[in-house]
């Protein structure tokens, strides 16, 4: 009797204890770090799972980490400061979740996010530093702030803060030019052919490119690539294209001039035995162009990826950082400059090759970089007005559908194709930049006269577009 008594009380005790442990037991979400660094995330493999819906908009935690690509695409962490800190939402899904040390990346659109400034809504409005000013006298807006601050924020500390200040009809206003990489300017282009004709080289190696080209460098320590074609329509689609680049004021294209080869001269006289490896004839023209240093890939903004791509003016604008706006600004000249040069080796070449790989426009757009300022580079343009041309009925729907997206035009782009379109002439104005500025200009031939009509109708095909815009949005 007594054995039985023992056994049922130590079942109920066991029972008991069982039922208590699953009362007081809480569940388990995030993986420990022993990670210093301050910050909050969540179990990554509730992100794998999808139970954040657009991450960089649905959390409301402060995050310490924000992604960066390195140089083979790969996603890497890279903390930021206190100060620059994240502000996002958490959404319902994750009310449960519990923080933790262990270090999230958020994928990103473009492997560079849209940073929010420090302190700043993306739609422009400061809200933490400026949090007490809903105690102040004075009206107040909905955000808490006086007009008086407002205005103070809107004029000195942001530029930009609202699509008003963004776009202008069709344009980009000069608040954003002003605070964009301004690209290589005159000056640069003078001094750079200055060196060209008279610095001394003193290295000549491999490292640009195609096996052809050589690597220059010269006795104040600059490099250059050195541009050898035997294919004569590859060198005048690459210095042509420069010279449309000024013609347009499309500050992007790295400078660049002719210069033709003597070794026996001073100026290649260190250098002699490796022009004859590279087996370089003399009397050959070359394509100089200037080397940037530190440049790392660039991607192709959200508004040019998808099928329903388009860049309008909208309120949308008004959500962009600083960088995604000088990114879109330099994209607006990017598509009509591949459009006017039927460009294939750089956007053309992720849209058409997206048919093997639906991931392509994801990747690094071909032949684009960016400089440690901010500013895009447009690289290896020799495709441009002669190949490229030759290969329009084939590829022309892809440059047509980049243009047909573009409603957000640079001002001064714009006015250079409305005066070439009325005035017909960029075939003589191109040509006549170019012998005026190029020495050993009678090495490169004439660009052909059906050549010059395929540019001139691409030029008219961009002022119409400029002009649906302005109906549609004006």
């Amino acid at each position: 009797m007594r054995r039985s008594l023992a056994i049922t009380m130590t079942g109920i005790a066991f029972t008991f204890g069982v039922f208590v442990g699953l009362l007081i037991q809480l569940p388990v979400i995030t993986l420990p770090t022993n990670d210093p660094r301050d910050g909050v995330s969540f179990h990554i493999e509730e992100l794998k799972a999808g139970h954040l819906i657009d991450g960089q908009n649905e959390l409301n935690n402060v995050l310490d980490t924000s992604n960066t690509q390195d140089d083979k695409g790969k996603i890497v962490d890279q903390f930021q400061p206190a100060g620059h800190r994240k502000q996002l939402s958490i959404s319902n899904p994750l009310s449960s979740l519990r923080p933790s040390r262990h270090g999230v990346v958020f994928a990103r659109n473009n492997g560079t996010s849209d940073y929010i400034e420090p302190n700043t809504l993306q739609t422009g409005r400061i809200i933490n530093h400026y949090q007490d000013q809903k105690q102040s006298k004075g009206s107040l807006h909905q955000d808490g702030l006086t007009k008086d601050t407002q205005a103070k924020i809107t004029n000195a500390d942001l530029n930009v803060v609202s699509p008003e200040n963004i776009v202008s009809e069709i344009f980009w206003t000069k608040n954003v030019e002003d605070m964009c990489p301004s690209g290589f300017n005159n000056g640069d282009h003078t001094s750079w052919k200055d060196k060209v004709n008279s610095v001394k080289i003193v290295k000549m190696g491999e490292g640009c490119g195609r096996m052809q080209n050589r690597m220059l460098t010269f006795r104040d320590a600059s490099k250059a690539c050195a541009r050898y074609r035997l294919n004569t329509d590859q060198m005048q689609g690459e210095i042509y294209s420069y010279y449309l680049s000024k013609l347009l004021k499309i500050a992007n294209v790295p400078p660049s001039s002719l210069k033709l080869l003597d070794s026996k001269s001073d100026q290649w006289l260190s250098v002699r035995p490796e022009i004859a490896n590279a087996q370089w004839p003399d009397d050959r023209v070359i394509i100089v162009t200037k080397w940037i240093d530190n440049l790392k890939p660039s991607f192709i903004p959200p508004e040019f990826r998808g099928e329903d791509k388009n860049l309008y003016p909208s309120s949308e604008l008004g959500k962009k950082s600083k960088d995604s706006l000088c990114d879109l600004l330099q994209w607006s000249d990017l598509i009509i400059f591949d459009y006017l040069t039927g460009n294939l080796d750089r956007v053309v070449n992720n849209m058409f090759n997206k048919q093997w790989n639906d991931q392509m426009m994801n990747s690094p757009a071909h032949n684009l970089e960016r400089s440690t300022s901010g500013a895009l580079i447009f690289l290896d343009n020799e495709s441009g007005l002669f190949h490229g041309y030759r290969l329009l009925e084939k590829y022309s729907s892809y440059h047509k559908s980049l243009l047909n997206s573009l409603c957000v035009f640079r001002k001064s782009t714009a006015s250079e194709i409305e005066r070439l379109h009325l005035s017909g002439s960029i075939g003589d104005e191109l040509h006549k930049l170019f012998t005026d500025n190029e020495q050993f200009h009678r090495y490169i031939p004439k660009i052909p006269r059906k050549n010059i009509q395929v540019l001139q109708q691409r030029v008219d095909d961009i002022y119409n577009q400029i002009q649906r815009c302005r109906t549609k949005f004006s």
